[in-house]
């Protein structure tokens, strides 16, 4: 039976408000009922193509022959020409350079984990307790950010924060705010200047870093091109601190309004496993990243409707990731869900899309993982209570979405 057009034009509408930041709409209700009545539609706000549905999510990201990351224009990366602009043996080869540091178990376990465990360790140890702060600002956003310093031996990690979070916007976000891009592309040129000596100075003297992996790196032969190594680097700090920041607010925010869980998770947090399976429907039910943005690379058709090359894609991963065709109960927030399968949430082979699908599957996933699992353990071994500093801000953005800050006092453990 279709779907009147009425309906159609009201259910548009409504996403369209969302998209402008209405407060008024319930993002997932109107993704519920968009899957069930308008699982695809063409947006003018977005001047795009939305998938609302998990299957045809995972079509548009995990097809790389029929979709790609955009090019130029709204939507598209201002980072320059980095991993997400690259495809087929050039993106295997190069990503790879990386990769072999943050995807295998045998890197994190021998190096990568205790880095960010003692980020994690120092962060939870300098909380103050007893008085109001704003637990995104002092601890979510700094463990990704420093871990990510870390990694490429970068100094000065408080200058990306800003730079970052500009960058980040003028991203697949801009499809929203084209405007946007000029702050990026500003920021970009900054983070450039700030760059040069230290690639420089890395290709005289490579230490054990990421940074110094790309500069002694070659493919086919040649060194990795200057600008390519500027935008891979801004691209490991953007989309290395942005995931990991937002849903670790997202999900502390989560415990501190539900008891229930909150106790949960304080009596099941040093069960790896255990814990795995939480950081993995956390991801899953608030994905810091609620779509990815493609260009069609030929005339196809999905579920019936016909995408001509050139125009673009907006998967919703958050709608594929509340999907009640795929997710048991999808509103509710189960920590057994991925009970005995978390592992593979972190991989290509997993089922939630918040790290997005195919060959542009985030080459961090496990790195999330891991400053998840860290920076819970830490932050649990010493808080006994988080008490909310009046209404909880909601969250926010279309793209990127989480709550802008997080407003707690802390009570410690020895005192509960």
């Amino acid at each position: 039976m279709s779907t009147p057009q009425a309906t159609r034009e009201s259910l548009i509408a409504e996403f369209t408000a969302m998209v402008e930041g209405s407060p008024e709409v319930d993002r997932h209700d109107l993704f519920a009922r968009l899957r069930r009545h308008v699982p695809i539609f063409h947006s003018s706000r977005l001047d795009a193509w939305v998938m609302t549905r998990y299957e045809d999510v995972k079509t548009v990201l995990s097809n790389d022959s029929l979709f790609q990351p955009p090019q130029q224009g709204a939507g598209a990366s201002p980072f320059g020409r980095s991993f997400m602009q690259m495809s087929g043996r050039e993106h295997s080869k190069k990503v790879g350079i990386v990769a072999r540091e943050m995807r295998t178990q045998r890197a994190m376990r021998e190096r990568l984990s205790e880095v960010v465990l003692q980020i994690a360790k120092s962060q939870a140890t300098s909380l103050v307790m007893g008085e109001p702060m704003d637990l995104r600002e002092r601890y979510a956003t700094w463990v990704p950010l420093l871990a990510i310093t870390a990694l490429t031996d970068l100094p000065d990690a408080a200058r990306f924060r800003d730079w970052y979070r500009t960058i980040v916007a003028g991203g697949s976000s801009s499809i929203t705010n084209p405007g946007a891009r000029d702050a990026a592309f500003r920021a970009r040129e900054e983070v450039r200047a700030f760059l040069e000596p230290i690639i420089e100075a890395r290709r005289l003297k490579p230490g054990n870093d990421l940074l110094s992996d790309l500069v002694m790196a070659d493919y086919d032969g040649e060194p990795i091109p200057h600008e390519e190594i500027v935008s891979n680097i801004i691209f490991l700090l953007a989309a290395g601190v942005e995931t990991t920041e937002r849903v670790l607010t997202s999900v502390l925010r989560h415990v501190a309004l539900d008891a229930e869980e909150w106790a949960w998770l304080k009596a099941n947090y040093t069960d790896p496993e255990a814990l795995s399976a939480f950081c993995a429907e956390a991801l899953r039910v608030f994905p810091p990243v609620s779509a990815n943005v493609r260009t069609a690379l030929q005339d196809l058709e999905i579920a019936g409707v016909k995408i001509k090359a050139g125009e673009k894609a907006v998967a919703l991963s958050v709608s594929g990731n509340h999907d009640e065709n795929h997710f048991a109960n999808p509103t509710h927030f189960d920590h057994n869900r991925f009970m005995g399968s978390s592992e593979r949430q972190f991989t290509a082979g997993g089922d939630i899309l918040s790290f997005g699908d195919g060959t542009h599957h985030c080459v961090g996933s496990r790195l999330a993982k891991v400053e998840m699992a860290h920076a819970l353990t830490e932050f649990l071994d010493r808080v006994a209570r988080i008490e909310p500093v009046g209404n909880l801000p909601v969250g926010e953005g279309f793209i990127f979405h989480s709550p802008p800050r997080l407003p707690v006092i802390l009570h410690p453990e020895e005192l509960a």
